[in-house]
């Protein structure tokens, strides 16, 4: 599909429109052509109208805009290592609770965060207590 060229206005027949103001306040339809500084539109509920492009809003351009500056991938930048694994865990029900609680009242910032940073304490106590043994 080539490269489709657009007025100065950005309106082009086949854009999907919706007209802002006058007697067809609301409606929507599709660009047919343009003449005079007016537009030929197809309404949708049927019926043709010149309605000045300055009373549409047009949704083929926003899109079209869109897909222009769009970035190549969207998101966070991947890190060279991740730095979290998703996992399932059973929890029970009311450790659940009581930490959706704790969000609640601001006690944790999140139950995510929380059973982080309770673990790595935890982990960190053991290791500190009994060093591993290298031998299975």
């Amino acid at each position: 599909m080539g490269e489709q060229k657009q007025d100065p206005s950005g309106f082009q027949p086949g854009d999907k429109v919706r007209i802002r103001s006058g007697s067809y306040i609301g409606a929507k339809g599709v660009i047919r052509a343009e003449s005079d500084g007016l537009l030929e539109i197809q309404l949708d509920e049927g019926g043709i109208v010149s309605v000045p492009a300055k009373e549409m809003t047009n949704y083929s351009l926003a899109a079209r805009r869109a897909w222009q500056a769009m970035p190549k991938r969207a998101g966070r930048p991947q890190l060279a290592t991740p730095r979290k694994k998703m996992v399932s865990i059973r929890i029970d029900v009311d450790v659940w609770n009581h930490l959706g609680e704790a969000v609640e009242l601001g006690l944790i910032p999140n139950r995510e965060e929380a059973v982080n940073t309770w673990l790595r304490e935890r982990l960190d106590t053991l290791f500190i207590e009994e060093p591993p043994s290298n031998t299975l």
